[in-house]
């Protein structure tokens, strides 16, 4: 989202060579080697498997290191062989290979949190390159001056400790010049004072797998509610087209003093003199009206949102509003930010709405999120008015046009409720909550808008908190 454009669209495939033919082609000799059979499973974990093209990219890398072909572990050749680019693409205009070893490296480290806390073998892709690195799981107990204590991790957990393999307990040899080695000159009262560190080791070890089997829940809940959502709006399945706001339409709509609807957006017919033919300077509020204008908000929300893990990247879309289709809506899943003023394409999901937002130019009439079914006491509008460092914004997750997919709106009163609504939405620990609620028997999740508020600091928003919240889509009434 660093380049300054409004439409991120993939560059043109060839057909992807997939890693796993080219290595089931070549040689098998290492199909037993544990460093394959550790990429193996991690590649089918819940962490990888979801997505064809990490797991690719991870066997890929670990195959050519096996085979000690790292001048394949290019971003050039990955590019090539694992995401089917042309040969001799520009990597600095599609940076598909670095996004991806992001991802990758986040997926591997959550397989070994959970998983894979088990294997005794690690493996890591360094920052700067692409070459895996492994190394044993059994931690270094060079500190005390001696050999490894091989803890079982699995006795300790249950709280029995036991030390296997310790070449402390070897026999002494006579090195080859008939003198014994410093090594092996260690004697009775150096072997059990190491052996009781070890044993200390792994009665500490023992204490924190209890005390973090304790409080780990309480995260991994607020983690798993927050990943039910965003597996919901990312997947490999489907497309997710995420949609900032149109400043430029803001900007015109508030010069003309009147809102512009969904179908004159869509046909451009809001571009001509027409529309402004009664208004002052007309043709520069053309210009503004046909300008691609967004906000930096809008930019970071866009930046976060590519950072989460469920994101598979060659899925997420970036498009700007005027250039969305309504078929788009149809069969793919959306993210709409700012409200219908500022992206119209909000206005197809006003029936589902709780909450929905209306501008008026009279200043006599407030501005706000209306209450549309308002509860007892509640008021029947949210706004700034008398409360100028006080904003509002709203999280809407609805169904898709065809309601095979979902949609998300994050919208605001103005840029700081749109801020404060997309930090509400992105911290798992306020969203958790709402989320448990919206659960369903089948581990989805229904309908849920919320409606937060936060205060507006010159246009920054403070901490958000939430005001009301609704489960389940309107009931007519």
């Amino acid at each position: 989202m660093k380049n300054a454009r409004p439409v991120l669209e993939l560059p043109q495939k060839v057909a992807r060579i997939s890693p796993r033919l080219s290595i089931a082609g070549g040689d098998n000799r290492h199909f037993d080697d544990p460093r394959w059979q550790l990429a193996q499973r991690i590649a089918a974990s819940e962490s990888i498997g979801r997505s064809k093209l990490l797991a690719d990219f991870l066997l890929y890398i670990v195959d050519r290191h096996i085979r000690d072909l790292t001048d394949e572990i290019t971003e050039q050749q990955i590019g090539v062989l694992v995401f089917g680019r042309a040969e001799g693409y520009d990597s600095n205009e599609d940076n598909i290979v670095r996004s991806y070893a992001r991802n990758l490296r986040k997926r591997i480290d959550e397989y070994f949190a959970t998983e894979g806390r088990e294997e005794t073998l690690l493996l890591q892709i360094p920052r700067g390159g692409y070459t895996p690195i492994f190394s044993s799981a059994v931690k270094d107990s060079s500190t005390v001056g001696f050999e490894e204590c091989a803890v079982s991790s699995q006795e300790t957990a249950s709280g029995k400790v036991e030390i296997v393999d310790s070449p402390l307990l070897a026999p002494v040899e006579p090195s080859s010049s008939g003198t014994i080695s410093s090594h092996a000159s260690i004697g009775p009262r150096r072997i059990r004072f190491t052996m009781l560190l070890c044993l200390l080791a792994g009665i500490l070890l023992g204490m924190a797998a209890m005390f973090f089997s304790r409080v780990g829940p309480v995260i991994s809940q607020r983690e798993t509610a927050s990943h039910a959502l965003w597996a919901q709006m990312f997947g490999d399945d489907r497309d997710t087209f995420v949609v900032p706001s149109d400043v430029g339409l803001v900007i015109m709509q508030r010069l003309i003093q009147r809102p512009l609807p969904l179908g004159t957006y869509v046909n451009g017919s809001y571009l001509t003199k027409a529309s402004t033919e009664s208004a002052p300077n007309s043709a520069e509020v053309l210009k503004l009206g046909s300008r691609r204008f967004t906000n930096v908000v809008d930019l970071e929300f866009v930046t976060h949102l590519a950072q989460l893990k469920e994101v598979v990247p060659e899925r997420m879309k970036v498009r700007y509003a005027r250039d969305l289709r309504m078929e788009d809506l149809r069969t793919s899943n959306a993210i709409f930010i700012g409200s219908d003023e500022s992206n119209p394409w909000v206005e197809l999901f006003r029936p589902q709405l709780h909450f929905t937002f209306r501008f008026d130019s009279d200043p006599d009439k407030p501005s706000g999120f209306v209450n549309l079914y308002p509860r007892a006491g509640e008021p029947a509008i949210y706004s700034t008015a008398g409360h100028q460092e006080r904003t509002f914004g709203i999280i809407a997750y609805l169904p898709n046009l065809n309601n095979n997919g979902h949609v998300l709106i994050v919208a605001g009163l103005n840029t700081a409720g749109t801020e404060a609504a997309a930090s509400f939405l992105l911290n798992p620990s306020l969203m958790a909550p709402t989320l448990q609620r919206a659960k369903t028997a089948h581990g989805g999740l229904q309908s849920f808008e919320l409606l937060v508020r936060a205060d507006d600091f010159a246009t920054n928003a403070s901490a958000p908190s939430l005001v009301l919240e609704r489960i389940g889509l309107p009931q007519a009434r």
